[in-house]
C-alpha cells in the first residue's frame, strides 16, 4: 500500500511475483531500448506512431521519466539517507548502539541507478506484453533536456533526437497553451512574441544538450529533421531501423510511414513562423536561439 498524502493506493505486492517480475526485467534489458527525444512534439509524435507498427519494435510515449519519475525517486532516496544519518547520529549522542538500524541502511550512487533503471524498464515491459520485438522504446520529448541522466542509468540505451525550427516549434506550443485554456500561461504571455526569446532559450539548450551527447556517443545517437518527415520520411525511417538493427523493407518502411502521417497534427506545418512572427518576435527568438538555426540551417 502507498500513502500519497491524499489518498491510498493498493499494489500488488505479492512476493510470490517478485521472481517473475526480475524475468520481465531481464527481458526488457535483453532488448535494444531506445527514447525518442527533442522539442517538437509534432516531429517526436511523428516518428513514435511510425515505428511502432513495425513488427520487431514496440514504441509509447510519454513516461515523463527525466522531469518526473528520477527526480522524484532521487528526492526519495536523498531523504531516506538523511534520515538514517540523522537517526544514528541522534542515538550516538544518546550513548545507544545503533546495531538495530543496520551498518548497511541507506543507499549508494549505485544503489539508486540501479532502481531508476529498474522503473524505467518496468514501465517499458508493460508496453510489450508478451510481443516478441527486438527493440523496446519510449517518447518524452523533454528527454532532450536531460538526456545524461538517462544514459548513465541505462548505459546500452539509443536516443533518436528530432530537430525541428524552433519557431516553428514555439507556435506550437503557444497554441497549445490556448486551445488547453493555460491562463496561467496567457497572463504571462499574451503574444507569441512575448514567449518567442523564452522559448528559444528552452530549444537551445534542450537541442544543444542533445546533439553534445552525440558528439560523445555517436553511436548511441541518431538526429532525424522533423521536416524531412513531412516531405520524404522512407529515407530517415530506414536510418532509423538500421540503427535500431531491425528489418529496414521496403514494404514495413511503406507501414510505418502511413502510421507516421495518420499521427499528424495540424501545428507541424514547416514555416508556419513567418506568418505568425512580427519583427519583435524574430528578433527575440535570434537573441536567444539565432545561432543555432544558423548552425542548424535554418537560417543563411
Amino acid at each position: 500500500m502507498v500513502d500519497d498524502g491524499n489518498e491510498r493506493i493498493f499494489v500488488d505486492i505479492n512476493p510470490m511475483n517478485h521472481q517473475q517480475t526480475l524475468k520481465r526485467l531481464a527481458d526488457v534489458f535483453d532488448r535494444r531500448i531506445f527514447f525518442i527525444v527533442g522539442l517538437t512534439r509534432p516531429g517526436t509524435a511523428w516518428l513514435q506512431h511510425a515505428i511502432d507498427v513495425h513488427p520487431d519494435a514496440a514504441c509509447r510515449g510519454e513516461g515523463h521519466f527525466t522531469d518526473s519519475l528520477l527526480p522524484l525517486m532521487g528526492r526519495a532516496f536523498v531523504d531516506y539517507n538523511k534520515a538514517m544519518q540523522s537517526l544514528r547520529a541522534s542515538m550516538s549522542a544518546a550513548d545507544i548502539a545503533a546495531t538495530s538500524l543496520g551498518r548497511t541502511a541507506g543507499f549508494t550512487n549505485s544503489d539508486v541507478s540501479f532502481l531508476m533503471a529498474s522503473a524505467v524498464a518496468l514501465s517499458l515491459a508493460k508496453q510489450v506484453g508478451d510481443g516478441n520485438v527486438l527493440a523496446i522504446g519510449e517518447k518524452t520529448p523533454e528527454h532532450a533536456m536531460a538526456i545524461d541522466d538517462l544514459a548513465a542509468i541505462l548505459p546500452e540505451a539509443l536516443f533518436v533526437h528530432v530537430i525541428r525550427d524552433g519557431r516553428d516549434e514555439a507556435v506550437s506550443v503557444y497554441d497549445y497553451n490556448l486551445r488547453a485554456g493555460n491562463d496561467a500561461f496567457m497572463r504571462k504571455y499574451e503574444g507569441v512574441g512575448d514567449f518567442a526569446q523564452h522559448f528559444g532559450r528552452n530549444w537551445t539548450r534542450a537541442v544543444g544538450a542533445a546533439r553534445y551527447f552525440g558528439r560523445k556517443n555517436p553511436d548511441r545517437y541518431l538526429e532525424i529533421r522533423s521536416e524531412d518527415l513531412v516531405t520524404d520520411a522512407s529515407t530517415d525511417l530506414g536510418r532509423l531501423c538500421r540503427f535500431l538493427e531491425i528489418d529496414d523493407g521496403d514494404f514495413i518502411l511503406s507501414s510505418c510511414q502511413a502510421a507516421g502521417r495518420r499521427a499528424a497534427v495540424p501545428d507541424g506545418i514547416i514555416g508556419q513562423w513567418r506568418d505568425r512572427f512580427d519583427s519583435h518576435a524574430s528578433a527575440a527568438f535570434a537573441r536567444s536561439g539565432g545561432e543555432l538555426l544558423k548552425l542548424l540551417d535554418y537560417e543563411t
